[in-house]
């Protein structure tokens, strides 16, 4: 799956008036939601050709999709 990489200029100017970026502007760069500690880094390493891993959230605590969400 390709997704486009913005440049860092970019990332700056999709950002909303109050100061964050939309759910649906991080999927179109490949951003999982919520985003992750250090996502626009991890984007910029990214558009400047660098190998990086996907972006991927840790599992938080009591939300493992094995778990019985009734108790």
């Amino acid at each position: 799956m390709s997704t486009y990489v913005p440049s860092p200029d970019e990332v700056a100017a999709a950002q909303t008036p109050k100061g964050g970026w939309t759910k649906r502007q991080l999927a179109e760069w490949g951003v999982p939601w919520p985003p992750p500690q250090g996502w626009r880094k991890h984007l910029e390493a990214q558009w400047r050709g660098e190998d990086v891993p996907p972006l991927e959230n840790p599992q938080t605590p009591g939300t493992a999709s094995d778990q019985d969400t009734l108790f």
